[in-house]
């Protein structure tokens, strides 16, 4: 389990399959997707362009792939691969007491219950 990187602004790092690699292996997933401009270090960082996507077999509940463009995903990468090599469910780090404010904070909010609320707050902040 690799990660990749582009290292453009924000940063756009990926690992395991990419949404149309999974369609296209007729894989069963998940699709978890929050807005960057909803994680709170994105507004303190002034740098609140992008998204975090995850892909989550829906049996094991193991992260299959991610996608992340967002500031400092360079730094949040390899926790995603290392629970991906480690075949843990995506509730390990949805679950992850995280220090704040931080752009790893944002899997609490992918993979929690207010992530809908939150994307739909930020929308409608214009």
């Amino acid at each position: 389990m690799v990660p990749t990187s582009v290292f453009i602004e924000p940063p756009l790092l990926q690992v395991g399959l990419t949404e149309k690699q999974a369609q296209a292996a007729g894989k069963d997933y998940q699709l978890f997707k929050l807005p960057v401009a909803a994680i709170p270090k994105a507004k303190v960082l002034k740098e609140q362009q992008g998204m975090l996507k995850m892909l989550v077999n829906p049996a094991t509940k193991e992260i299959i792939g991610a996608t992340i463009y967002a500031p400092e995903s360079h730094e949040i990468i390899n926790m995603v691969a290392l629970a991906m090599r480690a075949k843990l469910p995506y509730t390990m780090l949805r679950d992850q007491i995280c220090t704040h404010p931080t752009i790893s904070e944002g899997f609490i909010h992918e993979f929690g219950a207010s992530a809908l609320f939150l994307c739909i707050l930020t929308l409608n902040r214009g």
